[in-house]
């Protein structure tokens, strides 16, 4: 007997479009992770267990295989420019490639990398997320509605209803058809009229099933019997029938002839009313919108994701929702759609939910158009990446700043001190480099321990931040040495104002864990370009004129000029 679903509102097997069926768009849901990996010197270092999971190697076997190899040959150069870029200290945005597994598969990846330090050395830290069904999903998301109704018509589905006992109540005319016997000899008859009998306990308990739970059974495969006696294969579902007082009085089915079955594509296709049920079922979120942005449908997983009951999303509109920096992004998107005709995969969107959480998501649109062809509006696929996304920013802020204080690390510290000395080239300004250290550091750390000397270096670090303006530059080299970076300084005296402004600040003492601490910091500067015309210069010549700070007694600055250079080689060629 020939059975589907009609109404199955927990197929995983359904589209999240009216074009595509909801079971894809489960089946791909539940396969989204996240892999995480750090190369190393051309080599695998680490690799995540959704990354192995993906790929099909062990670590070990990773280790042995240099990381392009992995790639689609005619991906290989665009990856591995994101991987200089990343080395440079650039974090890419997420782009796209194509992927070989060990199985000789391929897999549709989105990735992004970033640099970090692993055990001491420059590394890539990379996510990594198997789309290759999104990508699937995403090209049929572009068949019409048009073309979905037409295939709707065409297709050989069979429905059926029975009532407790299995008797059939009414069957249509493609059931009919495809066993050869009229309706008339079909309605009254038990379904072991045309189960073959090696079936029948099957389907049976397919039927007890239902009545037990309530619940569909979907997607199962069993035999038929035609007139002729020849047996057939048919892909079953079964929901029930209910009355008006909830009670389960029969089962209704759909089943589609899977015996001849050419492509997966011309699998069994819902109707709108049935797709829109079916819709409510997805963990993704769908939505369509108007012209003007404007909900005019969206599923509950949209509302779980944004925190509104359904009452109150139809008619939000977009601004509502987003933050209103991101007003002109989503516009922008969205006329695109509009301009093109095309889908926009997987941009990356900023939203609020009710009770005012930032949360990051990737969306998916394509057009929604009326019978002439006309764009009217436009509907999408949005998920969550905030846990993703969250993830990707600690692993940048692990890479650019200090874990104790959270200023600019070394790494970060370079990269803007270059950056000043560019715009200074530019503008023909001043730069300057302040080397600062804490005077006596050590006791604190010996008298009182080291966390309290934590503590310590944590306060000096915003009370510097605070002596300085928002265009400045603050970070810590280590210990309990710090580097300010100044940059568009007009005249040498501003420099040493600042200083000087730093060095009275001191004077009020440091309040942690009931003590008063009175700690003195020793400065030296360095200016662009009266002091150098090279990062490493500045920092080395603001170093040695600390240095010299620190040999006059400390608490005070000092300017570096070359005869404090060559007192400091004296120095050391004496000592050595």
């Amino acid at each position: 007997m020939a059975m589907a679903n009609s109404a199955d509102r927990q197929s995983r097997g359904s589209k999240g479009s009216l074009e595509v069926s909801l079971e894809l768009a489960r089946d791909l849901i539940e396969r989204i992770g996240v892999g995480i990996y750090i190369v190393q010197e051309r080599k695998f270092v680490y690799a995540s267990p959704s990354f192995l999971a993906v790929s099909g190697y062990t670590l070990d076997e990773l280790e042995e295989k240099y990381p392009l190899d992995l790639v689609h040959p005619d991906d290989r150069e665009f990856v591995r420019q994101k991987a200089i870029e990343s080395l440079k200290g650039k974090v890419s945005e997420p782009y796209q490639y194509r992927f070989l597994k060990k199985n000789g598969g391929l897999a549709w990846i989105m990735e992004q990398v970033t640099s970090i330090q692993y055990h001491g050395k420059p590394a890539t830290a990379g996510s990594f997320m198997d789309i290759t069904e999104y990508k699937r999903l995403e090209e049929e998301l572009k068949r019409s509605e048009e073309r979905f109704r037409s295939i709707l018509e065409e297709m050989n589905e069979t429905y059926y209803e029975v009532d407790l006992r299995g008797h059939f109540t009414f069957v249509n005319d493609t059931f009919c058809r495809n066993v050869g016997i009229s309706r008339e000899q079909l309605l009254g008859a038990s379904y072991k009229l045309t189960t073959p009998i090696e079936d029948v306990e099957k389907t049976f308990k397919t039927f007890n099933q239902v009545y037990l739970t309530g619940e569909p059974v979907k997607g199962f495969k069993s035999r038929y019997i035609d007139k002729d006696g020849n047996v057939r294969w048919v892909e079953l579902s079964a929901f029930p029938i209910r009355n008006e007082k909830g009670e389960i009085i029969g089962f209704r089915g759909l089943g589609e002839d899977v015996t001849e079955r050419v492509q997966a594509e011309e699998a069994l296709r819902r109707s709108e009313e049935r797709y829109r049920t079916l819709l409510e079922e997805m963990d993704e979120a769908y939505y369509e919108v108007d012209l003007r942005g404007s909900f005019t449908f969206a599923n509950e997983a949209l509302c779980r994701l944004l925190g509104y009951s359904m009452n109150e999303v139809v008619g939000l509109n977009y601004r509502a929702y987003t933050p209103q920096e991101d007003w002109e992004n989503v516009y922008r998107a969205y006329n695109s759609v509009y301009r093109t005709g095309t889908t926009l995969r997987w941009y990356p969107m900023t939203q609020l939910t009710k009770d005012g959480r930032k949360i990051y998501v990737e969306n998916s649109v394509l057009p929604l158009r009326n019978e002439k062809g006309e764009i009217i509006g436009f509907r999408g696929i949005s998920r969550d990446v905030t846990e993703r996304k969250m993830l990707e920013q600690k692993l940048s802020e692990m890479a650019t700043h200090d874990p104790l204080t959270g200023l600019p690390n070394r790494v970060l510290l370079d990269d803007r001190l270059n950056m000043g000395l560019a715009q200074a080239q530019r503008n023909g300004s001043r730069l300057a480099v302040m080397m600062l250290d804490l005077d006596w550091f050590k006791r604190v750390n010996d008298t009182y321990g080291h966390g309290v000397g934590d503590q310590l270096l944590k306060l000096v670090a915003q009370r510097l931040a605070s002596n300085l303006r928002k265009s400045d530059t603050v970070g810590r080299m280590g210990g309990d040495e710090f580097v300010l970076l100044l940059p568009q300084i007009g005249a040498v005296d501003d420099v040493t104002k600042v200083a000087q402004k730093i060095l009275d600040s001191f004077g009020e003492p440091f309040a942690i864990n009931g003590y008063k601490l009175n700690i003195t910091t020793s400065i030296g500067i360095a200016i662009y370009p009266e002091s150098g015309d090279r990062a490493d210069v500045l920092l080395t010549n603001a170093d040695t004129a600390m240095y010299h700070a620190k040999e006059e007694g400390r608490a005070r600055y000092k300017l570096y000029t070359p005869e404090l250079r060559d007192s400091f080689v004296k120095r050391q060629t004496s000592r050595s």
